[in-house]
């Protein structure tokens, strides 16, 4: 039989996703992301079963609006050099 749970543990509970779930939503490999996790640069990711990963969706969510808010803009238009030409 399953249990009823209160509005305040329901409330509580974060959706995770899976790493699978992270790398469709950022445009990097699997190597970075897990070496970004190393170093403290990307959300922690919990292990959820054996073999399997999580991350809580809410904070890849930030990390994104920190990267949006923290980008660095060039104060003088970039100049792309080819090969070839001046």
């Amino acid at each position: 039989m399953k249990r009823a749970e209160s509005p305040e543990v329901a409330a509580a509970i974060r959706q995770m996703i899976s790493i699978r779930d992270v790398l469709k939503r950022i445009p990097m490999s699997r190597s970075t992301l897990e070496r970004k996790v190393k170093e403290g640069t990307f959300p922690k990711m919990y292990s959820i079963a054996p073999m399997r990963v999580g991350f809580f969706l809410d904070d890849v969510l930030q990390w994104q609006a920190d990267l949006i808010e923290n980008e660095i803009r060039p104060t003088e238009p970039v100049r792309v050099l080819v090969r070839g030409r001046s």
